[in-house]
């Protein structure tokens, strides 16, 4: 004789009974287990896609701050020299006999020359932060 034929229907309809609750309590445990990692992963999905979009937009307004910084120290160099030839062309105006500069004359054109390059590079910090700036809010429109 097998179990089944040894077991009361009563004793049949108690096993199925708690065979559908344990499945029921299993689903249960299952739907809280999905749930845990309902936050798992938001945080693998969306977390991760929102940091890389946020390193993609830094990354980028870096590279184009850092191409303004180039270009700043190129304005600083032409204010420079253009600042050393236009005394220069001043001076040889002055006196046209004589064409070399006087020691006098030299220490005030070298200072000139170096408050000229420090006015420029003083402004240009401005100008690569705006870009900077301006580069990162551009990405975040996007």
């Amino acid at each position: 004789m097998s179990t089944a034929e040894r077991l009361s229907d009563s004793e049949i309809a108690r096993l199925q009974a708690r065979i559908d609750e344990l499945e029921t309590e299993l689903k249960s445990k299952h739907s809280q287990e999905s749930s845990k990692h309902a936050e798992t992963d938001k945080l693998r999905t969306d977390t991760l896609d929102k940091t890389s979009s946020e390193a993609n937009r830094i990354l980028h307004a870096l590279s184009i701050a850092f191409a303004e910084q180039l270009r700043s120290a190129a304005d600083v160099v032409k204010a420079v020299s253009e600042e050393a030839f236009k005394r220069r062309e001043d001076n040889i105006a002055k006196d046209e006999k004589a064409t070399c500069a006087r020691i006098g004359d030299l220490e005030n054109d070298v200072a000139g020359v170096l408050n000229k390059g420090i006015e420029k590079t003083i402004a240009s910090h401005r100008r690569v932060v705006d870009k900077f700036y301006e580069t990162y809010h551009e990405g975040a429109a996007s």
